[in-house]
Order: structure tokens, then sequence, then C-alpha cells
């Protein structure tokens, strides 16, 4: 795999992700960093650089048989712990806690989907 084809893959979930929190950021009404998004943009390019490196090396050394398993358990490592942690209360309550679990997995699904157009 050329490394012109992983930094093409990183932008395009790069720009997934940073699209996919501009929404949800405007849907929750929960804009806090630059008016947009909810965290910093570095933030988002930083998590597209490490899911795009573990998903490349999983699409040359394994292959691309079960990638929607693998980063359904990757998208649940990324956003479980947090509610799990905090018992499932946020000030809004357990239900948009578990929503937004399911949408941070959905998430990483998508951004497998665009790794395995791309790169798989």
């Amino acid at each position: 795999m050329a490394f012109w084809e992983v930094l093409v893959a990183w932008l395009l979930v790069a720009l997934l992700y940073i699209g996919w929190e501009a929404v949800a950021a405007r849907v929750t009404r929960a804009s806090n960093a630059g008016g947009w998004l909810r965290a910093p943009v570095r933030v988002y390019l930083v998590e597209a650089l490490l899911l795009t490196l573990l998903g490349t090396l999983w699409f040359a050394s394994i292959g691309s048989g079960t990638w929607p398993l693998v980063f359904a358990l990757l998208g649940m490592l990324i956003e479980w712990p947090g509610p799990v942690r905090h018992g499932l209360r946020s000030p809004d309550g357990a239900g948009p806690a578990i929503r937004r679990t399911a949408l941070g997995v959905a998430r990483t699904i998508a951004a497998g989907a665009v790794l395995w157009l791309w790169v798989g």
C-alpha cells in the first residue's frame, strides 16, 4: 500500500469525522470549541489518523472480509467507556447517553466503510 493511499484515506476519514461532528453539534446544540464543532479540529484529525492507520493495517495484512465487525468493536472500545464510567448518568439521562454511544459506533463503522472502499 502506497503512502499516498494512506494519506488520502486519512483525509477522507478526517472529513467524515469533522462533517459528522459538525452535524451532531448542530443537532444537539452543543458546540463549544469554535462555534461549529464540539472539540478542536486537531482532536478529529488525530482520531482519524489513528483509526486510518489501524484500518489500513487491518486491510493490508488480514483482509477485508469481516471489517464491519472489526470497526463495530473499535467503535465500542472508543465510545462505550465514557458512559459506563459515569454509570450512564449524564445530565440529560441514560437514553441520550446510549444514543450518543450508538451514534459514535455508527460513526466508526462509517469510517471503516470509507477505508474499505478506498484501501480494502
